[in-house]
């Protein structure tokens, strides 16, 4: 695997924090914000292991 899909996949390695509480990760690139589609992944990656026996089949989000 490439450097670049390895960065990727250890942004979605969430640790967990309690019940239902996640702590996520940002690559250190030297900007002080965070890309949206990161937050919005790592949200949908979170509700996935809270619900495993389900799925997500719609997610909507608004960004201003």
């Amino acid at each position: 695997m490439t450097s670049a899909a390895n960065t990727l996949l250890s942004i979605f390695d969430l640790e967990p924090l309690g019940h239902n509480r996640f702590q996520g990760r940002s690559p250190d690139n030297g900007w002080t914000r965070v890309f949206g589609g990161q937050v919005i992944g790592q949200a949908l990656y979170a509700a996935c292991k809270t619900v495993e026996e389900r799925q997500p089949h719609s997610l909507h989000a608004y960004f201003m």
